[in-house]
Order: structure tokens, then C-alpha cells, then sequence
């Protein structure tokens, strides 16, 4: 081979690579251009997901739209019965202020009325403790005794009769006496206080006769 041939072979050799070489270049660098643009949306992804809190992060990596979706519903029925609930205990507390107001005044009224009773009630517990005082009692003792001066004074007349009564009277004795008219029959007893003079003591003494009561 002439010298001249081997320089225009070098020469073709060399525009093949050149031309293979711009070629390939052509080529990687139309690849690449593809794959630069989603880098560069993953990295700004990143750096948005950065921002947020470790917590969050990790939710939003891990939990799918289907679990996320699923998590929303609970927490969606969750306030739903807080509201139910919360809304029950309103009407139960509203419930509980009713009846505590009813009760209120109830009590209210019972107080009015027992503070009305008051002075009836202590009227009728002086009368009772008055009737007690002035009720004549005949003991089973003197019972018998108090029969037989009874009987007695049925013999006598009625003006001897009335005499003793009265006399009893005057020495502190009324009671006596009034035990004495009460064992008697209603015919003597009669008598006998009609011979009274006295009109007062003998209205006095059947005052009293209404008041006899015998024990045991």
C-alpha cells in the first residue's frame, strides 16, 4: 500500500468513528433526558414529604388510599356516636335538672305546710295535755270504796246528800265528790245537784262528771 492510500484510509477510519461516536452521543444523551425530569419529581416529592412531621411521614408512606379510606370511615362512625352519646347525656342531665327542680319544690310546699301545722298541731298537744290534766281518774283501787259511798248517799235524801257533796267540795275534795256522783245513778245524781245552792260549783261538778275515766 502507497503511502497516499494509507492516509485516505486513516482518514475514512477516522470519520466512521467520529461519526459513531456522535452517534452514541446522540443516542445516551436522548435516553437521558427522560429519566432527569421523574429525578427531579422524586427529589422534590422528597423534600416535600421532609417537611412534614416523622409521624406523618410515615403514615403517608405506608397506608394505601384503600386504608387511609377505610380509617377515615372509622373515625367518621367514632364521631358520629360521640355525638349520639354526647347528645344522651344532654337529655339525661336535662332530664336530672327537671326532677331536681320538681323535688325542689316539693320541698319547698312540704315546708310551707309543716310550718302551717306547726300551730295546730301544738293547739291540739296543749288541749290533749289540758284534757289530761283536768281528767278526773278513778285508780282500781278506790274503786270499790267510791261505789260504796255511792250507794250510801242514794239512801240518804237528796238534801243531806247535796250538804256532804258540797262540804266535800269545800275541803279540797272535788274530785272525790265527783266520783262519788259518778257511781250513782243518773236519778240521785240529778237530785242531789239540784239541791245544791251553789248553781257554779254544781255546773262545775258536771263539768267534771264529763271528764271520769277509770283505770285498769
Amino acid at each position: 500500500m502507497t503511502g497516499k492510500l494509507r492516509i485516505i484510509v486513516l482518514a475514512g477510519i477516522g470519520i466512521v468513528g467520529f461519526g459513531g461516536a456522535y452517534f452514541a452521543s446522540s443516542m445516551f444523551g436522548t435516553k437521558k433526558q427522560p429519566t432527569t425530569q421523574p429525578a427531579d419529581k422524586a427529589k422534590d416529592q422528597t423534600g416535600d414529604l421532609a417537611s412534614l412531621p416523622m409521624s406523618a411521614q410515615s403514615v403517608t408512606v405506608a397506608m394505601t388510599k384503600k386504608e387511609l379510606t377505610e380509617l377515615i370511615r372509622e373515625v367518621r362512625l367514632k364521631i358520629s356516636d360521640c355525638r349520639k352519646k354526647t347528645d344522651e347525656l344532654e337529655k339525661r342531665e336535662k332530664r336530672v335538672r327537671i326532677a331536681e327542680g320538681v323535688l325542689k319544690k316539693q320541698a319547698e310546699e312540704l315546708e310551707a305546710l309543716r310550718i302551717q301545722l306547726v300551730s295546730p298541731v301544738t293547739r291540739i298537744r296543749e288541749t290533749i295535755a289540758e284534757l289530761g290534766s283536768t281528767r278526773v281518774q278513778i285508780a282500781k283501787t278506790e274503786q270499790s270504796n267510791m261505789k260504796r259511798i255511792a250507794t250510801m248517799c242514794e239512801k240518804m235524801d237528796s238534801t243531806s246528800s247535796s250538804q256532804m257533796i258540797t262540804g266535800m267540795c269545800k275541803n279540797n275534795q272535788e274530785d272525790d265528790a265527783v266520783k262519788i256522783l259518778y257511781y250513782m245513778s243518773e236519778r240521785s245524781a240529778g237530785k242531789l245537784l239540784s239541791e245544791i245552792t251553789d248553781k257554779t260549783l254544781a255546773a262545775q261538778l258536771c263539768g267534771k262528771l264529763k271528764k271520769v275515766q277509770e283505770k285498769g
